[in-house]
């Protein structure tokens, strides 16, 4: 044999052997009753030696029940508290330019800014300077006074911006429950639709969402050695040159860190890490909230998120700050991502926000007070960001990203950073217009159809298969059954959440995959037809389906793509599953098949009923 062909085999035989390992959790996750799914009890049922337990199939809102809630976000009122910011602040700016004014104040519909003025000339001239990129002057404004408006495009962008600063809220919220794969997007209409699979308590749902966000900033107490002594209590982390080595031991595990002091020196600072955060708080609990100070310093929790595309780790990692909240969100007037061309090598994306007078004092204090050390802003008990303050901020700032990272990911980073700045005082109210709930009844039912009628067409054209085929028949059942492996373990891996349509487009994937398999079969019976030796055949069958099999999976990969880009909830899932079969059964119908194939004809004389 040659010597491809062992590769070839040793690459199926992995393949095999890895779907099968992929969907152990997916086995004892299903295996449980739906109370016990999502808790310690299935945590701790999945072997040491299986994956991850998070890397399990997911059942969607139709196939176990949930709670669907529509959520809207009343834009105007944030452009109305916008405008009465915006207004604090061309105050504060004409009394630095030495405009007189008597008043600056939204107008009676709280959507343009009255100044009342002496001198309006002098008054727009000032503002327009210095707004001129977001306010003009609609003018039509009474003796004594100017009038100021938001531009059409900035004020679409600030309302995207809301109902987007809304969304990254919920999420945050709904991530800290542990719902399993909630289904959160942006509607039209400035709407946010919210399904969460498994979520029983409608009451409980519609008061957490309904509760507006709080971001604090703190003080990290780099200088505190007090962690140090959890060394002797957890093991070392797992680590390479590269980094942490995942999974991380169960329970936590500490590491250490290069933190920069005042002073200009450093130190290698104490952090635990955990896989989970329910894991991380038990060791806060208990091994580290007695090492502290209580009422001096606190614990924060923070998420990173390391790797790349499909191959991404997730873990939680310890923060020492100190208790006192030393600004809140409220302070926050905008934050936006940017870009600074004046850092060396230029074009380095940041994060600038404003502060309103009030915090632009209080923040001015704080930085001046506490140059060099790291400030984290917290969100709903997580550590979002913890930056060093280079200088001083008052009136705007800026924070500096990490390097390490391509642009692209620099600059998500900024904008995330900056609708969680924003996000810490919704700039809109949050009202829940629609809920409906799915019935515990209604999920069964479902996944007892949706898999009955998978396995009954599965079996059915195993059996066509080897009747029809005979032996090479048989060869295509293998990799039917090994390509419907490999899909569910993709699924699987990527924790991707399985509907009605994402049953029925696995389905179809299978039927794909034996349609290629008709073609290659039909294909070989005309070259033994035409004369060919039996091995001859099954290489030219191979040669000359090749493309055909290609062209057509390729094209309902395009299709599959498009309705993945442009299609949302049931489309989407149905879409994501069928990308995921086509390549599946691309690799199953031309790798696997023909591997055994020429296993079986290796011989001149080899005979082949087909």
């Amino acid at each position: 044999m040659e010597r491809t062909w062992f590769s070839r085999v040793a690459l199926i035989a992995g393949v095999a052997i890895w779907s099968i390992w992929q969907l152990v959790p997916s086995f004892y996750y299903f295996k449980l009753s739906p109370d016990d799914r999502n808790g310690e009890v299935y945590d701790k049922s999945v072997p040491g030696w299986a994956p991850d337990s998070k890397k399990h199939l997911n059942l969607g809102l139709d196939l176990q029940g949930g709670i669907h809630l529509a959520m809207g976000v009343d834009v105007d009122r944030a452009v109305k508290a916008k405008v009465a910011r915006r207004a604090d602040e061309v105050a504060e700016h004409l009394k630095e330019k030495a405009v007189p004014f008597t008043s600056v104040a939204p107008d009676a519909t709280g959507m343009r800014i009255v100044v009342a003025t002496t001198a309006a000339s002098d008054a727009e001239k000032a503002t327009l300077d210095y707004y001129g990129a977001e306010l003009y002057s609609p003018g039509g404004a009474a003796d004594g006074q100017v009038l100021f408006a938001f531009k059409d495009q900035v004020l679409r962008e600030f309302k995207s911006k809301a109902v987007e600063q809304a969304e990254k809220t919920i999420r945050n919220r709904v991530d800290k429950w542990g719902v399993s794969e909630p289904d959160i997007k942006r509607k039209a209409n400035n709407q946010i639709q919210i399904q969460l699979p498994g979520f029983k308590d409608p009451e409980k749902a519609k008061e957490l969402l309904g509760r507006t966000a709080q971001l604090e900033f703190k003080i990290c107490d780099d200088e505190n050695a007090a962690l140090d002594a959890v060394r002797s209590q957890l093991p070392a982390c797992p680590a390479t040159r590269d980094g942490l080595t995942f999974p991380l031991p169960e329970g936590g595990c500490w590491t250490v860190e290069s933190v920069e002091l005042p002073g200009g020196d450093s130190r290698q600072a104490t952090l635990v890490v955990a896989n989970k955060r329910t894991e991380l708080e038990a060791d806060i609990a208990t091994k580290l909230n007695p090492l502290i100070e209580a009422g001096k310093d606190s614990i924060g929790i923070g998420e990173v998120t390391v790797g790349q595309d499909m191959v991404r780790n997730t873990y939680y990692r310890t923060y020492l700050l100190r208790s006192k909240t030393e600004l809140t969100g409220d302070y926050i007037a905008d934050a936006r991502a940017s870009v600074d061309n004046s850092s060396p090598g230029g074009g380095k994306p940041v994060v600038t926000f404003t502060m309103s007078p009030d915090g632009a004092r209080l923040m001015e204090k704080l930085t001046t007070d506490n140059l060099h050390r790291r400030m984290a802003t917290v969100l709903d008990d997580k550590v979002e960001t913890a930056p060093y303050i280079q200088g001083r901020i008052s009136t705007s700032g800026q924070i500096t990203l990490g390097s390490g990272r391509s642009y692209q990911e620099q600059f998500e980073e900024a904008n995330s950073i900056a609708l969680v700045l924003k996000a810490g005082a919704l700039p809109a109210p949050v009202t829940i217009f629609e809920e409906r709930t799915v019935g515990a009844t209604l999920g069964p039912e479902l996944v007892k159809a949706g898999t009955t009628a998978a396995l009954v067409g599965l079996a059915l054209v195993l059996v066509f298969m080897a009747l029809y085929y005979r032996v090479s028949g048989l060869v295509a059942d293998v990799a039917l059954v090994l390509n419907g492996l490999l899909v569910l373990a993709i699924m699987s891996m990527i924790g991707t959440t399985l509907t009605l349509p994402g049953i029925a487009g696995f389905v179809l994937t299978l039927g794909m995959a034996v349609d290629a398999n008709v073609l290659i079969n039909e294909r070989i019976r005309e070259e033994m037809r035409a004369g060919r030796t039996v091995k001859q055949s099954v290489q030219q069958g191979y040669d000359r389906v090749f493309w055909t099999i290609v062209d057509s999976h390729v094209t309902a990969l395009v299709a599959a793509v498009v309705l993945m880009q442009y299609g949302s909830g049931p489309v989407r899932g149905f879409a994501v599953t069928l990308t995921i079969g086509l390549v599946a059964s691309l690799f199953t119908s031309i790798v696997v098949t023909r591997a055994i194939m020429e296993f079986l004809t290796r011989h001149d004389t080899a005979r082949l009923s087909v």
